[in-house]
Parts: C-alpha cells; structure tokens; sequence
C-alpha cells in the first residue's frame, strides 16, 4: 500500500501568486494535483508593498488551487523574492582533530558551525545558508570530505540574506488567513531545483528565471548550488522599452512581447511584419519584427552581462593557469570580480593573501604570464563580450572594464585580437 502526503507551495511574484499543490508518493514522485493563480497589484518588484492587497489575492489562489483537487490545506512552501535578497560567501575552518589526520563527522560539523556563525546586521535575517563544498589543507576541493586525510578542513557557504521587515510581511500574508508557513525557499534556487538534471548541476549550470520585475538566478556546479540571487530587471523592463522605443501603448506592447517577441531571429525572419494594435483599424500599423527584436535583445544583454558580473567569481581559470595553490586561485577569481575597478597589485596580493613580489612571482610560474598582464587580458576578453553584445561607445565600455586610458585600451585591444574596438564589433 502506498503512502501519501499532500504539500503546497506559494510564490508571491510581481505579477501573479501562484499556489500549487502536489501529492508525494512513497516520498519519491510528486504528482501535481492542484493549480491556482491570482494577478497581483500589491506587489512590485517582488517586494510586499501592500500587505492587504496582496493577502486578498493569495487567498484568492490558494481558494482556487484547493478547489481545482478538493483538498483543503493547512500549510504552504513560501517562495519569496525581490530586490531586498542578497547573498554573500563565507567560510569556516576547523584543524582536524585526530592524530592519524583522518577527517571525521565532529571535524566538519566544527567547519560548518564556523562559516555558518556570521552575524548579520540588524534589520536582515537569513534565508538559507548553503554549504558549497570544503576544501582540505586549503587546496584540494571535495563535496564529501570525511575520511580524507588533512591537517585543516575549510568549509565555504553562500548566505542568503533578506530584509527581516520583508520576510515578515510575506510569512504575514500567509498567515493572516490561518495557514503556517512550514518553511522559506528562495524563488530562485527552486526554480532551478526544478527544472535542471542531475548531470547539469554536477558539470555547471546557471539558470535565470526572468521575471516581471526581478530575475532570480542560481548557479550549480559539483552537484551543488554555489550561488543565488536577484537581478533588478525583468519582462517588464521589455514591455517598457517596447512602449517607448517603438511607441506603443503598454498593453500592445505587452501583446506584442508574449506573441512574436524573440531573443534571437533568423535572416528570414528580419522582414516579417506585425500589426501594432491588432485591430487594422485607424492608427494601427505594421511593425518589422527586427525592430522588436532589437528593443528585446538589447535588455537581455543588459540581463545576462549582470549574471555574469555577479557570477565573475565563480569563472573558471584560463587554461593556462595549472595549480593547486588555493591563493593563486583567489587571486585570479579576485581579478574577475573587481576587473571593473581601480585595482592595483597590492590589492590583488592583499585578496590572495600573498606579498606582492611573492604573488607575482608564483602567479607568472602558474600563468605564464604577470598579475598586472592577466588583469588586462581579462578586461580586454569583457570589452570584446560587450563590443558585441551592446551598441554601448568604445569609450563607455573601456571604462566599464577598467580601462581609464581610452589610447591605450585601443592599442592593448588591436595587439590582442588584430583589429581596432570598432573594426571588431562589425
């Protein structure tokens, strides 16, 4: 005889509360049973706003999720988000206890504790703490280390942090009509939960799921989700743009955006033709689809150069660069991360740990090339990402990558990819 148990889930989004209701079986499959949805005016951005309103229409979802199965519910799976969600990484380290050098359950609990004890500032509260992985004597990377042997074992965690005040409000629009929250997820990492393999999170997957007002992303790799978080920019940025770049009213816009809009168009393609309103009456008129499609792009490209700056620690090292040496490592992901900015050889050496002759040095024997030659070789590879990706000046993407020089980013960029900035995005 099989055995049942009945959860239910409810994201609050700008746009829409969504409730779902789901059956697991024998705590192995999930069957959906219920749907229920209900549009939001309480919300923007994913942020609580109006605490009445947006309790009104979740229990208007929730109403109909339970009548869509005929089951009656008690508790809900909380899905939250918005601009207040923030994220940082941290870690912990315990010496390992034992004489023969074996580490042990009591060693990376004490690892754990560490890097999970930050304190956060008064008015944030955690929503999850997620251990990332270990590494032992600060070099060798593992998800599972018990039973390895080393002297240290350093845990590292990605902190998922909100506004108390936020979180609050969400648990009280819930409650408010007498269901407990059995506990918050992240939008964002159940999305991603949902809808990639378990081989995409081992080999590394970043998944963004875009939004009317955010878009949430979550970043796997080695099994595991290494980070989270929000990006202010969602599908009604689109539907703005449409509105004023092609001079539509914002409910053709939006029509337009979820019937034809693409990210990405064929040749073929570039001449097909919509009508603005639909109606063929006065006023109406056709609008080239490559002329959607430009609005579009160019708000995705926005979108995903902002994942990747809030990933750029996560990068892989270039494959020239073969070491094991943990500070090595931190100081190429620092350079990834701050490439942007007026960073000197002192401040690279500082995040590694190292002085900066001795970085320097180590650096140049795992890269072959310098510290100051690795950092312009990454902004010169961002340049050329955006050169393509955005119709943005030479001169606003120079010192966007950390270039305060305009003659001298031209010069350093035609001695790498043969040809000027502005011959290479042609």
């Amino acid at each position: 005889m099989s055995d049942s148990k009945t959860i239910a889930a409810l994201e609050i989004g700008t746009g829409k509360m969504q409730v779902f209701i789901g059956e697991i079986v024998d705590n192995k499959m999930l069957n959906l049973v219920g749907v229920g949805q209900a549009a939001t005016d309480g919300v923007k951005k994913a942020d609580i706003i109006d605490v009445k309103k947006a309790a009104e229409q979740a229990q208007a979802a929730i109403v109909m999720a339970e009548s869509s199965c005929s089951v009656h519910i008690k508790s809900v799976c909380l899905g939250i988000s918005g601009t207040h969600i923030q994220g940082f990484r941290n870690i912990g380290s315990a010496n390992v206890a034992g004489s023969d050098g074996i580490v042990r359950k009591s060693d990376v609990d004490r690892a754990k504790d560490d890097a999970r004890s930050k304190t956060l500032p008064e008015g944030r509260s955690y929503i999850h703490r997620i251990c990332c992985g270990f590494y032992l004597d600060d070099e060798r990377f593992t998800t599972d280390p018990i039973g390895e042997k080393a002297s240290r074992i350093v845990a590292e965690y990605w902190m998922i942090h909100g506004d108390s005040e936020k979180i609050r409000a969400a648990m009280h629009v819930v409650q408010s009509f007498g269901l407990e929250v059995e506990y918050l997820v992240f939008s964002g990492l159940a999305s991603a939960i949902t809808v990639t393999s378990p081989a995409q999170k081992e080999n590394g997957v970043l998944v963004v799921d875009i939004g009317c007002g955010t878009s949430d992303y979550a970043f796997y790799k080695n099994g595991l989700p290494v980070q989270a978080g929000v990006i202010p920019v969602g599908g009604d940025h689109i539907t703005n743009d449409l509105s004023f770049g092609i001079r539509l009213s914002r409910k053709n816009s939006e029509r337009i955006k979820t019937r034809f809009g693409k990210a990405i168009i064929t040749k073929d393609e570039c001449d097909i033709k919509f009508w603005s309103q639909g109606d063929k009456q006065i006023g109406d008129r056709k609008i080239p689809l490559e002329a959607i499609n430009k609005v579009i792009r160019a708000r995705l490209e926005e979108l995903f150069l902002l994942c990747a700056r809030e990933c750029a620690f996560l990068q892989e090292l270039p494959a020239d660069i073969h070491t094991t040496d943990r500070q090595i490592v931190k100081a190429a992901q620092f350079i990834g991360r701050n490439y942007m900015d007026d960073i000197s050889a002192a401040d690279i050496a500082a995040a590694a740990g190292y002085s900066p002759n001795y970085l320097s040095r180590k650096f140049r024997e795992a890269a072959g090339i310098g510290v100051h030659e690795y950092l312009t070789f990454i902004r010169l590879q961002r340049a050329a990402l955006e050169l393509v990706s955005t119709a943005d000046s030479v001169t606003e993407i120079a010192l966007r990558c950390g270039f305060s020089d305009g003659n001298y980013f031209k010069d350093a960029f035609k001695k790498k990819y043969g040809v000027t900035p502005s011959k290479y995005r042609k």
